[in-house]
């Protein structure tokens, strides 16, 4: 019998919760915005932050081939917190409504990207050459899935570029 008196409780929690999921969603999207304010939007966010990787991980090729996996590992980790921070700029940033499923997938690859960046520089760190190469690996090709959920959107800064970064 008591089991029936909770079934009322339950169901309005989970109503309450799918009206919050909804409107998260929503809140994350704009009928104003369009494809083009929100690449002007995004952008300035990505150039910032693909000149900030280009220096954090200036020579990291150079410093794991000589054997200074610590120092590379640093730069790693030091490129995951300015990509995940940049990947919060991005994500705060109303999206249209007409693309926010290709824009979520899309954000959900940046996501990857940059815990990816983090397990490199902790392979490092650990003195594990070849499991941050095939992270490594990894990374590239989830950039790659990445760039191809937003090739329509013409990124100059926003696409993922792996040789950039040597």
């Amino acid at each position: 019998m008591k089991s029936y008196t909770r079934v009322p409780k339950i169901f309005a929690a989970v109503l309450v919760l799918a009206g919050l999921l909804v409107t998260t969603a929503f809140a994350a999207t704009s009928p104003e915005q369009t494809r083009e304010s929100y690449v002007a939007a995004i952008e300035p966010i990505c150039k910032t932050n693909t000149k900030a990787n280009e220096q954090i991980l200036a020579g990291v090729r150079k410093k794991i081939q000589k054997g200074q996996l610590s120092v590379a590992a640093g730069q790693f980790t030091k490129a995951s917190a300015a990509f995940g921070k940049a990947v919060k700029q991005i994500k705060a940033v109303p999206q249209p409504v007409a693309d926010a499923a290709k824009l979520g997938k899309w954000l959900g690859y940046l996501d990857k990207e940059t815990t990816m960046l983090g397990e490199i520089g902790k392979a490092l760190k650990a003195n594990k050459k070849s499991k941050a190469q095939t992270l490594s690996v990894q990374l590239t090709r989830n950039g790659n899935v990445a760039n191809n959920q937003v090739l329509g959107f013409e990124f100059d800064y926003c696409l993922i570029d792996s040789s950039k970064f040597s």
